[in-house]
């Protein structure tokens, strides 16, 4: 499968990014819990969606199998595994719109050396 990293693609390649929460519909989420679950867990990493233009910039390993999290139950230092981009969590919430409450999909993973 893909995952595409957009404006984190810098964290990623630098090792700094290790997980990543997105706003994916059931069916694609439960796609990647089957993946996981049936031992795929190599996904190549793209710069941005390959309709786009996107190229394949890296290869992911999932560490553990993609689950769902309310954005307030986010650990703090989730911010510096999201690539320390943003300077806390709820910098970091704004992002989804600013709601604690809105539930989103968790993925961690290794880059493949």
């Amino acid at each position: 499968m893909i995952i595409s990293f957009a404006w984190t693609t810098k964290a990623l390649l630098a090792g700094k990014k290790r997980c990543t929460r997105r706003e994916w519909s059931e069916k694609y989420f439960q796609q990647w819990v089957r993946a996981y679950r049936a031992g795929n867990l190599i996904h190549d990493a793209y710069d941005k969606t390959p309709r786009a233009g996107g190229k394949k910039v890296a290869t992911i390993r999932l560490t553990c199998e993609p689950y769902k999290e309310r954005l307030g139950d986010m650990l703090e230092s989730d911010v510096l595994e999201e690539g320390g981009l943003w300077r806390d969590k709820r910098e970091f919430i704004e992002l989804f719109g600013g709601d604690p409450n809105k539930v989103v999909c968790v993925i961690r993973f290794e880059k493949v050396p």
